[in-house]
């Protein structure tokens, strides 16, 4: 199952990356359904995934970088495959279009119930991105 989000943010795509690619400043956006994250010795993020009543532990780990514009992480703990997808594009001088893409893994009946979470939660990652990107912490 894939889903998509996109929304803007108030600053330049460098600044905007900058807050993407740090996995110290990435868990500062992550949406409510991710607790108790933490970064580990390599960069890689571990964090409990807690939806639908379930509560699962992960790792994230960023396999693919191209900056300022692609940033893409795999979930690399063995319980699903996952994969999240971040693209900037410039919007004028002071602004960056966020798109953020996740593709998981699940069965056909769990995906149909499970795409409005999803949605609702990458809403609110990327909602957090530019509150702390124009917060200019």
């Amino acid at each position: 199952m894939k889903v998509t989000v996109s929304s803007t943010c108030p600053a330049p795509p460098d600044v905007v990356w900058e807050w993407i690619v740090d996995p110290h400043r990435h868990i500062r956006m992550l949406p409510a359904e991710i607790q108790d994250r933490y970064v580990l010795e390599n960069g890689d993020i571990a964090c409990q995934l807690v939806a639908m009543g379930r509560r699962e532990f992960m790792v994230v780990h960023t396999v693919e970088v191209e900056p300022p514009r692609r940033l893409v992480n795999e979930r690399v703990d063995g319980h699903r495959n996952a994969r999240s997808v971040f693209e900037l594009e410039p919007e004028g001088d002071h602004a960056t279009r966020v798109t953020l893409s996740s593709e998981v893994d699940l069965p056909r009946l769990l995906a149909a119930m499970a795409s409005a979470p999803i949605r609702s939660a990458l809403e609110h990652q990327l909602r957090n991105l530019a509150a702390l990107v124009a917060a200019g912490e």
